[in-house]
Protein backbone atom coordinates (compact mmCIF):
# COMPACT_ATOMS: atom_id res chain seq x y z
CA UNK A 1 0.00 0.00 0.00
CA UNK A 2 1.29 3.71 -0.89
CA UNK A 3 2.03 5.85 1.90
CA UNK A 4 -0.50 8.52 3.46
CA UNK A 5 -0.37 12.05 4.71
CA UNK A 6 -2.39 14.67 6.05
CA UNK A 7 -1.71 18.06 6.54
CA UNK A 8 -2.66 21.84 5.99
CA UNK A 9 -1.23 24.11 3.61
CA UNK A 10 -1.74 27.80 4.67
CA UNK A 11 -3.12 26.69 7.79
CA UNK A 12 -6.21 26.07 6.16
CA UNK A 13 -6.19 23.80 3.51
CA UNK A 14 -7.04 20.08 4.44
CA UNK A 15 -4.72 18.25 1.91
CA UNK A 16 -4.51 14.08 1.82
CA UNK A 17 -1.23 13.00 -0.34
CA UNK A 18 -0.15 9.34 -1.45
CA UNK A 19 2.30 8.00 -3.06
CA UNK A 20 5.21 5.39 -2.50
CA UNK A 21 8.74 5.66 -1.36
CA UNK A 22 11.31 6.23 -2.71
CA UNK A 23 9.28 10.15 -3.24
CA UNK A 24 8.79 10.17 -7.18
CA UNK A 25 9.14 13.40 -8.84
CA UNK A 26 5.80 14.04 -10.83
CA UNK A 27 2.53 14.90 -8.85
CA UNK A 28 -1.12 15.09 -9.81
CA UNK A 29 -3.58 17.10 -7.93
CA UNK A 30 -6.65 15.93 -7.65
CA UNK A 31 -9.76 18.02 -7.46
CA UNK A 32 -13.49 16.67 -6.39
CA UNK A 33 -16.77 17.41 -7.53
CA UNK A 34 -19.60 19.93 -5.54
CA UNK A 35 -21.11 18.49 -2.41
CA UNK A 36 -17.97 15.59 -2.48
CA UNK A 37 -14.22 15.72 -0.84
CA UNK A 38 -10.76 14.23 -1.36
CA UNK A 39 -11.14 11.20 0.92
CA UNK A 40 -14.19 10.50 -2.01
CA UNK A 41 -11.01 9.94 -4.58
CA UNK A 42 -9.15 7.79 -2.25
CA UNK A 43 -9.34 5.38 -4.81
CA UNK A 44 -8.10 7.81 -7.88
CA UNK A 45 -5.56 8.69 -5.60
CA UNK A 46 -4.37 5.39 -5.16
CA UNK A 47 -4.43 4.59 -8.92
CA UNK A 48 -2.11 7.57 -9.46
CA UNK A 49 0.20 6.13 -6.91
CA UNK A 50 0.37 3.04 -8.45
CA UNK A 51 1.30 4.30 -11.58
CA UNK A 52 4.10 5.87 -9.51
CA UNK A 53 2.48 9.21 -9.55
CA UNK A 54 2.28 11.34 -6.32
CA UNK A 55 -1.46 11.92 -5.90
CA UNK A 56 -2.66 14.88 -3.96
CA UNK A 57 -6.23 15.80 -2.70
CA UNK A 58 -7.23 18.92 -0.95
CA UNK A 59 -10.78 19.91 -0.19
CA UNK A 60 -12.40 22.51 -1.72
CA UNK A 61 -13.40 25.82 0.30
CA UNK A 62 -16.52 24.97 1.99
CA UNK A 63 -16.46 21.52 1.65
CA UNK A 64 -15.35 18.46 3.05
CA UNK A 65 -13.85 19.40 6.38
CA UNK A 66 -14.67 22.92 5.73
CA UNK A 67 -18.12 22.56 4.60
CA UNK A 68 -20.27 24.95 6.29
CA UNK A 69 -23.93 26.34 5.18
CA UNK A 70 -22.98 27.82 1.59
CA UNK A 71 -22.97 24.48 0.46
CA UNK A 72 -26.25 23.70 1.98
CA UNK A 73 -28.49 26.32 0.96
CA UNK A 74 -27.51 26.01 -3.06
CA UNK A 75 -30.59 23.50 -3.47
CA UNK A 76 -32.79 26.41 -2.59
CA UNK A 77 -31.85 29.15 -4.97
CA UNK A 78 -32.85 29.41 -8.77
CA UNK A 79 -30.83 28.82 -11.41
CA UNK A 80 -29.17 31.75 -11.69
CA UNK A 81 -28.02 32.47 -8.38
CA UNK A 82 -27.04 28.64 -8.14
CA UNK A 83 -24.38 29.33 -11.42
CA UNK A 84 -23.54 32.16 -9.72
CA UNK A 85 -22.53 30.66 -6.57
CA UNK A 86 -20.66 27.61 -8.35
CA UNK A 87 -18.24 30.25 -10.32
CA UNK A 88 -17.73 31.74 -7.07
CA UNK A 89 -16.64 28.46 -5.70
CA UNK A 90 -14.23 28.04 -8.41
CA UNK A 91 -13.21 31.62 -7.93
CA UNK A 92 -11.99 31.27 -4.70
CA UNK A 93 -10.48 27.60 -5.00
CA UNK A 94 -8.02 28.89 -7.95
CA UNK A 95 -5.86 30.62 -5.76
CA UNK A 96 -5.81 27.66 -3.09
CA UNK A 97 -4.67 25.03 -5.74
CA UNK A 98 -1.79 27.23 -6.67
CA UNK A 99 -1.17 27.67 -3.14
CA UNK A 100 -0.83 23.89 -2.77
CA UNK A 101 1.27 23.46 -5.93
CA UNK A 102 3.51 25.90 -4.25
CA UNK A 103 3.89 23.62 -0.96
CA UNK A 104 4.33 20.41 -3.71
CA UNK A 105 6.91 21.93 -5.32
CA UNK A 106 8.76 22.33 -2.55
CA UNK A 107 8.92 19.20 -1.39
CA UNK A 108 10.39 18.63 -4.65
CA UNK A 109 7.52 17.53 -6.67
CA UNK A 110 8.30 18.22 -10.71
CA UNK A 111 6.16 18.42 -13.02
CA UNK A 112 2.58 19.03 -11.63
CA UNK A 113 -0.97 17.44 -13.65
CA UNK A 114 -4.16 18.63 -12.77
CA UNK A 115 -7.22 15.84 -12.88
CA UNK A 116 -10.35 17.23 -12.12
CA UNK A 117 -14.28 15.88 -11.58
CA UNK A 118 -16.96 17.87 -12.44
CA UNK A 119 -16.95 20.87 -10.08
CA UNK A 120 -13.37 20.25 -9.50
CA UNK A 121 -12.90 20.05 -13.59
CA UNK A 122 -13.85 23.19 -13.75
CA UNK A 123 -11.50 24.70 -11.61
CA UNK A 124 -8.56 22.76 -13.16
CA UNK A 125 -9.16 24.17 -16.36
CA UNK A 126 -9.03 27.79 -14.22
CA UNK A 127 -5.99 27.07 -12.37
CA UNK A 128 -4.57 25.58 -15.92
CA UNK A 129 -5.21 28.52 -17.15
CA UNK A 130 -3.53 31.19 -14.94
CA UNK A 131 -0.50 28.88 -13.79
CA UNK A 132 1.86 27.77 -15.98
CA UNK A 133 3.27 25.31 -14.00
CA UNK A 134 0.81 22.63 -14.59
CA UNK A 135 2.15 20.33 -17.51
CA UNK A 136 -0.61 18.42 -17.46
CA UNK A 137 -4.88 18.91 -16.85
CA UNK A 138 -7.51 16.09 -17.56
CA UNK A 139 -11.37 17.74 -16.84
CA UNK A 140 -13.81 14.53 -16.45
CA UNK A 141 -17.36 16.12 -16.85
CA UNK A 142 -16.18 19.80 -16.35
CA UNK A 143 -15.74 22.68 -18.75
CA UNK A 144 -13.71 25.52 -20.00
CA UNK A 145 -16.88 27.60 -20.53
CA UNK A 146 -19.20 29.39 -17.88
CA UNK A 147 -22.10 30.10 -19.59
CA UNK A 148 -25.06 28.65 -17.41
CA UNK A 149 -27.32 25.26 -19.13
CA UNK A 150 -30.39 27.21 -18.36
CA UNK A 151 -31.77 30.30 -16.84
CA UNK A 152 -31.68 34.04 -16.37
CA UNK A 153 -27.54 35.53 -16.76
CA UNK A 154 -27.74 38.56 -14.21
CA UNK A 155 -25.48 41.35 -14.50
CA UNK A 156 -23.23 40.26 -11.56
CA UNK A 157 -22.97 36.27 -13.64
CA UNK A 158 -22.01 38.04 -17.09
CA UNK A 159 -18.99 39.30 -15.67
CA UNK A 160 -17.73 35.90 -13.61
CA UNK A 161 -18.45 34.17 -16.85
CA UNK A 162 -15.94 36.54 -18.97
CA UNK A 163 -13.26 34.96 -16.67
CA UNK A 164 -14.21 31.67 -17.81
CA UNK A 165 -10.91 29.85 -19.42
CA UNK A 166 -12.61 29.69 -23.05
CA UNK A 167 -11.63 32.85 -23.30
CA UNK A 168 -8.20 32.26 -22.98
CA UNK A 169 -7.55 29.42 -24.81
CA UNK A 170 -4.16 29.40 -25.40
CA UNK A 171 -3.42 29.89 -21.41
CA UNK A 172 -6.02 27.16 -21.20
CA UNK A 173 -4.05 24.61 -23.51
CA UNK A 174 -0.44 25.81 -23.05
CA UNK A 175 0.60 22.29 -22.46
CA UNK A 176 -1.10 19.03 -22.77
CA UNK A 177 -5.09 18.81 -21.94
CA UNK A 178 -7.33 16.05 -22.16
CA UNK A 179 -10.92 16.97 -22.01
CA UNK A 180 -13.67 13.74 -21.05
CA UNK A 181 -17.40 14.10 -21.17
CA UNK A 182 -21.35 12.46 -21.26
CA UNK A 183 -23.05 13.07 -24.22
CA UNK A 184 -26.01 12.43 -22.00
CA UNK A 185 -25.17 14.76 -19.40
CA UNK A 186 -27.85 17.44 -17.97
CA UNK A 187 -25.55 19.21 -16.06
CA UNK A 188 -22.54 20.01 -17.68
CA UNK A 189 -23.40 20.53 -21.35
CA UNK A 190 -20.87 18.29 -23.58
CA UNK A 191 -21.07 20.94 -26.06
CA UNK A 192 -19.13 22.99 -24.24
CA UNK A 193 -16.01 21.09 -24.10
CA UNK A 194 -16.21 19.66 -27.54
CA UNK A 195 -16.87 22.84 -29.14
CA UNK A 196 -13.90 24.01 -27.28
CA UNK A 197 -11.84 21.43 -28.54
CA UNK A 198 -12.60 21.68 -32.17
CA UNK A 199 -12.05 25.49 -32.06
CA UNK A 200 -8.71 24.97 -30.62
CA UNK A 201 -7.91 22.05 -33.70
CA UNK A 202 -9.62 24.60 -35.99
CA UNK A 203 -8.43 28.25 -34.83
CA UNK A 204 -5.08 27.47 -33.05
CA UNK A 205 -3.18 24.17 -34.40
CA UNK A 206 -0.15 24.80 -32.51
CA UNK A 207 -1.93 24.68 -29.83
CA UNK A 208 -4.71 21.99 -30.32
CA UNK A 209 -2.00 19.60 -31.54
CA UNK A 210 -1.81 18.30 -27.52
CA UNK A 211 -5.25 18.47 -27.03
CA UNK A 212 -7.64 15.34 -26.99
CA UNK A 213 -11.63 15.19 -26.57
CA UNK A 214 -13.47 11.99 -25.78
CA UNK A 215 -17.07 11.44 -25.06
CA UNK A 216 -19.10 8.79 -23.93
CA UNK A 217 -22.16 9.11 -25.55
CA UNK A 218 -24.33 6.48 -23.31
CA UNK A 219 -23.25 8.50 -20.32
CA UNK A 220 -24.92 11.10 -18.37
CA UNK A 221 -23.03 13.25 -15.34
CA UNK A 222 -23.47 10.13 -13.49
CA UNK A 223 -21.64 7.60 -15.45
CA UNK A 224 -22.02 4.45 -16.25
CA UNK A 225 -19.38 2.27 -14.02
CA UNK A 226 -17.75 0.88 -17.19
CA UNK A 227 -17.32 4.40 -18.42
CA UNK A 228 -16.05 6.20 -15.68
CA UNK A 229 -13.56 2.96 -15.63
CA UNK A 230 -12.41 3.83 -19.02
CA UNK A 231 -12.47 7.64 -18.82
CA UNK A 232 -9.64 7.31 -15.76
CA UNK A 233 -7.91 4.59 -17.30
CA UNK A 234 -7.60 7.22 -20.49
CA UNK A 235 -6.47 9.97 -18.17
CA UNK A 236 -3.83 7.77 -16.37
CA UNK A 237 -2.22 7.07 -19.01
CA UNK A 238 -2.44 10.37 -20.54
CA UNK A 239 -1.00 11.84 -17.04
CA UNK A 240 1.65 9.21 -17.01
CA UNK A 241 2.78 9.84 -20.71
CA UNK A 242 2.79 13.84 -20.19
CA UNK A 243 4.51 14.05 -16.85
CA UNK A 244 7.06 11.31 -17.21
CA UNK A 245 7.30 12.60 -21.17
CA UNK A 246 7.11 8.90 -22.08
Amino acid sequence: MPDVYRFQVNGHIPVIKVHHEPRPGPAVIVLHGLYSNADDQRGELEALAKWGLAAVGMDAPHHGARRDGWLDGMPSLDPAGYHTRLLSFIREAVPEVSRVIDHVVGEGHEPIGLAGVSFGAYTALAVAARDSRVQATVSLLGSPDWTPRDGHITEELRGMMQEAPVHRPWDCARHPLLLLNAGRDSLVPAHQARDFAHRLWREFPELGSHVSHYEYPESDHTMRAEDWYDAWDRALGFLRRTLYRE
